[in-house]
């Protein structure tokens, strides 16, 4: 008998970030539910191409009138629905798929176990599992490309760490929370949670953000989560460590939704850029616990370019320029449409993060800890879609969305009537104007595993393990 989420009474040896979470779940947002069995996912409701294309009038109030910093203004609770790896209410959520099945026998000759944390990117399914408010996530057409059928994947199909498991040739990898026994486990866990965050809930609040929409599974819980499962998974400390000496730890990404959340709850650039650091340190800690438990093997990537994600374009797209500036002046010098300032805010935290990487490395010598260049990726297949196998004149939309400029009005979600759906998924980069197609993760999986956008990459370093 599970309680969930497991075992969560807080403890001298929780972290005093799980101990108030705890605390939180045992008073917060009724949204937070005990486990349950999965119900069956709802039938795919047909999308409906929009006659017009054009961004429905009811969400004209919430557009943008002036420059971030200091300047974003007006977004309001409906933009809650809209953040990363947030969706609006639905009634029924989609059974869990696990990973697919290996594409070739697991031989052990490479890494024992694999363990992941981080948010949508690469939640397999744990979101479905505690919210009952799941989303879009929860229904057609989400997973259509490979599972056919929602399977709590943001997106159309795999993510990275499918791609990933695939390639190590693991027989089963569950999501942490689809776990029952020590046998689901056997070649490690996914513990990323979508929404989730490097900051505790808690911080938010503390700076008067609405956390309705905030999972309290952050990055310091995940990391909980993982000594739970590390203590079930060996009874004594040499084999613990051993575990840990031969597995791969994926840490992110994550700190998007720390900037998200706050972005669409009207808070500033400034106020978004003061928490970058808060964010550095938040990842620094987790990643410290991991290597003081032994861990010798830890990749980290980077945040993406959020300025190229449709549904950020579609929302600033009225905002009013800096002062003198040309008209073109938000967007990159490339001619990708996309927003420079975002960028600008997602390069900083990829710089402190890679600062952060080469502090541990100096203070662990026999740790190898490898940067993950996923801003480099995303903008190599937007910059040139053509040469990445997508399409250049819609490079930036959305496949599946509302309508509107680049398909990306998120007054209309992906899963309603209504919606304006790609007939060719693997020909957008964007699948639905926050997460990306399979196709893309296919790609970023490939940069990860083998080059050039981890160095060294996975399989270079596998047979080591």
């Amino acid at each position: 008998m599970h309680s969930w989420p497991p075992d969560p009474s807080p403890s001298l040896h929780h972290s005093a970030e799980e101990r108030a979470t705890y605390i939180q779940l045992r008073s917060g947002p009724k949204h937070y539910k005990q486990h349950r069995e999965p119900a069956r996912a709802e039938q795919r409701h047909p999308a409906r191409r929009s006659s017009s294309g054009s961004s429905s009038s009811s969400y004209s109030s919430i557009f943008l009138h002036g420059r971030p910093a200091g300047m974003v203004s007006m977004l309001g609770p409906l933009l809650l629905a809209a953040a990363f790896l947030v969706a609006s209410a639905a009634p029924v959520p989609a059974a869990a798929a696990t990973a697919p099945a290996a594409t070739r026998p697991y031989h052990g000759g490479c890494y024992s176990h694999f363990f992941a944390f981080g948010d949508s990117l690469i939640d397999t399914g744990n979101f479905i599992h505690y919210s009952t408010a799941p989303g879009p996530v929860a229904h057609s057409p989400y997973g259509e490309t490979f599972f056919h059928r929602p399977t709590g994947r943001w997106s159309d199909g795999r993510l990275i760490v499918d791609f990933i498991v695939e390639r190590l040739g693991y027989p089963r990898w569950s999501p942490y929370l689809d776990g029952k026994s020590k046998e689901d486990f056997q070649h490690g866990a996914n513990f990323a949670v979508a929404s989730g965050t490097a900051l505790n809930q808690l911080l938010f609040k503390k700076h008067g953000l609405n956390v309705g929409s905030i999972t309290p599974y952050s990055l310091g819980v995940q990391i909980g989560w993982f000594k739970k499962l590390l203590a079930m998974l060996a009874s004594t400390e040499h084999e613990r460590r051993e575990i840990m000496a031969r597995s791969l730890f994926l840490v992110g990404e994550i700190g998007a939704n720390d900037y998200n959340h706050p972005f669409f709850q009207n808070r500033t650039l400034g106020f978004v850029d003061s928490l970058v650091p808060l964010v550095i340190r938040a990842i620094g800690r987790s990643l410290e616990s991991l290597i003081q438990l032994g861990a010798k093997t830890l990749y980290v990537p980077g945040i993406f370019p959020l300025g190229c994600l449709p549904r950020y374009i579609f929302l600033f797209r009225n905002s009013s320029r800096t002062a003198g500036a040309g008209a073109d002046d938000d967007y990159d010098d490339q001619a990708t449409g996309c927003l420079r300032w975002l960028n600008d805010l997602t390069s900083r935290h990829n710089a402190l993060l890679q600062a952060k990487l080469a502090e541990l490395r100096r203070a662990h010598g026999d740790v190898s800890l490898v940067y993950v260049d996923y801003y480099g990726e995303v903008e190599g297949v937007v910059g040139a879609p053509a040469r990445n196998g997508f399409a250049p004149a819609t490079a930036l939309d959305a496949c599946c969305g509302g309508g509107g400029f680049h398909n990306a009005n998120f007054s209309v979600h992906c899963t309603e009537p209504g919606a304006v759906t790609c007939a060719d998924p693997s020909r957008y980069v964007s699948w639905d104007g926050l997460h990306m197609t399979e196709a893309v993760y296919r790609i970023m999986a490939r940069g990860l595993l083998d080059g050039p956008f981890a160095q060294p990459p996975i399989m270079a370093t596998c047979n080591k393990h």
